[in-house]
């Protein structure tokens, strides 16, 4: 799996059809200001493909699955809002399947600046998912494990 973080300026559209005519098992862009690092990234996409393992799925396509899971929100509609890639700001790509100097060079093809800081993990980031009294229960080293544990709550209510 390849995450890649960029900024910059896009049409959306356009870039999910370029990004469905990927040879590859999964590609996918986010807004990377709901990124809290790279394996929140891996884990919604790992939840993903379980679901269409198991049966358990919601939506059509794996890359609606995967959305569902990284925003931690049980609606499509409220999925994109949230996480859903917008036509300027910081953005994260997820590829399966591809080298990652192809993945490179597709986010750059597009005119976007690579950029990882964009998906690492804030804790500004992090309260978009939980409330401060969630994160007053824990110590400080396991804050984002909270964010798999929204993801895993999603799982058990499906």
């Amino acid at each position: 799996m390849i995450i890649i973080g960029a900024k910059g300026e896009i049409n959306v559209e356009d870039v999910l059809k370029r990004l469905k005519k990927l040879n590859c098992k999964f590609a996918q862009i986010v807004n990377a200001d709901y990124v809290c690092g790279k394996e929140h990234l891996i884990v919604a996409y790992e939840f993903a493909k379980r679901a269409f393992k198991n049966g358990r799925n919601i939506c059509k396509n794996i890359e609606m699955e995967f959305l569902i899971y990284a925003s931690a929100k049980k609606q499509i509609k409220d999925a994109l809002a949230i996480i859903g890639a917008k036509e300027k700001g910081n953005y994260a790509f997820i590829f399966d399947g591809i080298k990652k100097r192809d993945g490179i060079k597709f986010v750059k093809d597009l005119g976007l600046k690579i950029d990882d800081k964009v998906i690492e993990p804030t804790i500004e980031k992090l309260k978009k998912f939980v409330e401060d009294k969630e994160l007053k229960t824990i110590d400080k080293s396991f804050y984002y494990d909270l964010i798999f544990e929204k993801m895993a709550m999603m799982d058990a209510i499906k």
